[in-house]
């Protein structure tokens, strides 16, 4: 029951601040209108926020001016729409607008609202100019095995040596790898990711459907057993609480060659996954990526597809800055500092790293970012909903300028909304859209942001893509198997893309990987000085043949004399479809016996 003294008013509250707000591992592949929470069970972002009333005749408290927890409602901003299908464009002034939460009927505590001055764009806000660092001059050579020994380097690959030898110590074995034979190693994994079999030992198997001559005549199958089973990258004596202990230099030395080269002018930020479906607490799964199961890796790209900086993410042992704007954001400023980008660089990330924060701290640090972001984010941005946008004519598009930032909402297939702080002045092109109903390419209006990160976000899927071509088909039961394997896929990547782009080499993956493969077994591999043993279904086909009694004759071969096949004598008789060396008196007792 209300007193004569109470009054009912609708409170609507706008969350503090979207720091907090990608605090999670959600996909990011989903639209403005996908990315939704559930109403009936709030965050304490939206529970903690600030409110106002929509009545204007009700006044609040003034707030004292110290007052930390007391934030500005909306500032007076220029909203205007555009048209897809016609070049009208009507403006409006919109006032403070009122954040609705879903669920009007919650009841909130009256938080105190302190005034702010209207926001106005910054025009004369440039970034800086991008300025590309030197090449290497250590990168001279251009055969392709040098490359990729250089983007795999020798620093690893001594790791992988001592460490090794050392694990194979402490297991009471006696490995004595050597560099020849790793190289030989990491080549035979490299073939069998365009030269697959069922199973890795078929390699070296006598069977003409499955054998592989390049690959017996560079180790014995029984080494290569030997060194798949010992090869480590730490001392398993110092293991640690990180859940990657056993994986840690593979990151580091990759990371550490990859950043000698000079960073692209625009690169994309986004997660890469390593296939794998055991049990790890670090698996992650994420709904309708072509991996699902596996690492997740936090990963810097150029648009040609080489990664500079990559980082698995394990929670809390995650080697990458706590920014206190979130998990998103802090993974984009950490992928920053790491790769020691240089100002005027042009970041592109999805809706799972980007915030209105994100771009203030990008603003200030000297770099442009460009991201879609999810309607969770636009706390303040009088945007019309998705649901009704989406009923729009296609290729209409609203937008805002505030401060340094450009704000973009448009209808395609779904509703788009992108933040970008490297316009300051919304312009369009032409995009081509295919219509269902027509059955033909139609020309849409489509904002000029959207197009550049259409054209540069996807450096870091391209990557992801080439490794899965020719991925290494050899796999353990170790967990950190895959890590293994991956990072030669990766390294085998980013050679060909420094090939490609930095040398001009014409060679496709598929060609370059064969390359570096069959070259590393030639050059380091060592041919076995005897024949290994048949395998049993050798003799079974051997067999099949040699008692069918179908069209066998003996024949004089015109070579010198070997050893018969039934009593070891010498003779120049074989049988032609058996191709076995028999005396003629031996003929008959070979085929019948």
């Amino acid at each position: 029951m209300l007193q004569d003294s109470e009054t009912v008013a609708d409170i609507t509250v706008v969350p503090e601040s979207e720091m907090h707000a990608h605090d999670t591992d959600c996909d990011s592949d989903q639209s403005d209108d996908e990315a939704t929470g559930d109403h009936n069970h709030l965050p304490s972002r939206i529970l903690k926020g600030e409110g106002f009333l929509p009545n204007s005749d009700m006044q609040l408290p003034n707030p004292p001016d110290d007052d930390p927890g007391c934030s500005s409602s909306v500032s007076q901003t220029e909203t205007r729409k555009v048209s897809g299908t016609n070049e009208k464009v009507t403006s409006q002034i919109v006032g403070p607008m009122r954040h609705k939460t879903k669920n009007q009927d919650r009841k909130f505590k009256k938080i105190k609202i302190a005034a702010k001055a209207p926001a106005q764009a910054n025009k004369k806000y440039q970034i800086p100019r991008y300025v590309p660092k030197e090449h290497d001059p250590g990168f001279t050579s251009d055969d392709p095995v040098d490359i990729f020994l250089t983007f795999y380097p020798k620093s690893l690959r001594d790791v992988t040596l001592e460490m090794s030898n050392l694990y194979a110590e402490q297991k009471g074995k006696t490995l004595n790898l050597t560099e020849d034979e790793l190289l030989t190693f990491y080549g035979i994994l490299l073939i069998s990711g365009y030269n697959t079999v069922p199973r890795r030992r078929l390699l070296w198997s006598d069977d003409c459907d499955v054998s592989n001559n390049a690959v017996k005549d560079a180790m014995r199958r029984n080494r290569f057993d030997e060194i798949m089973s010992s090869v480590h990258l730490v001392d398993n004596m110092k293991i640690t609480a990180d859940p990657f202990f056993k994986v840690r230099p593979l990151f580091k030395h990759l990371n550490d060659i990859n950043n000698a080269i000079p960073i692209a002018e625009h690169v994309a930020v986004d997660e890469m996954m390593i296939e794998y479906f055991g049990r790890h607490g670090c698996k992650q799964f994420i709904r309708g990526k072509p991996i699902r199961f596996g690492y997740k890796i936090w990963s810097l790209a150029s648009s040609s597809g080489f990664v500079h900086q990559m980082e698995p993410y394990v929670g809390s042992h995650t080697h990458l800055v706590e920014t206190g704007l979130g998990q998103g954001p802090s993974v984009v400023l950490g992928l920053a500092e790491k790769a020691e980008v240089p100002p005027g660089v042009k970041f592109y990330h999805d809706n799972l790293f980007t915030t209105l924060s994100l771009v203030d701290e990008m603003t200030l640090r000297g770099y442009g970012s460009c991201g879609t972001m999810r309607q969770t984010q636009l706390h303040n941005v009088p945007f019309t909903a998705p649901q009704t946008f989406k009923k729009t004519p296609r290729g209409d598009a609203e937008y805002l300028v505030e401060a340094e930032k450009l704000i973009v909402r448009w209808n395609d297939n779904s509703v788009v909304t992108v933040v970008s702080n490297m316009e300051r002045e919304f312009t369009e092109t032409e995009a081509k859209r295919w219509n269902k109903q027509k059955r033909t390419m139609d020309k849409v209006r489509q904002p000029k942001c959207i197009q550049d990160y259409n054209t540069h976000m996807g450096g870091v899927d391209l990557h992801d893509q080439f490794v899965s071509r020719y991925r290494v088909n050899i796999r353990s039961k170790k967990w950190w198997w895959p890590c293994f394997s991956w990072a030669l896929n990766s390294a085998m990547v980013n050679s060909w893309c420094y090939y490609r782009s930095w040398k001009s080499g014409e060679k496709d993956l598929l060609s370059f990987q064969r390359l570096v493969a069959q070259t590393l077994l030639l050059r380091h591999g060592t041919k076995p000085s005897r024949q290994g043993r048949r395998s049993s279904m050798a003799v079974a086909i051997t067999d099949a043949t040699r008692f069918d009694n179908l069209n066998h004759w003996p024949c004089n071969t015109g070579s010198r004399y070997k050893r018969c096949k039934n009593c070891g004598g010498r003779t120049s008789f074989a049988c032609g479809k058996c191709d076995v060396p028999l005396h003629v008196e031996c003929f008959k007792k070979y085929h019948t016996e």
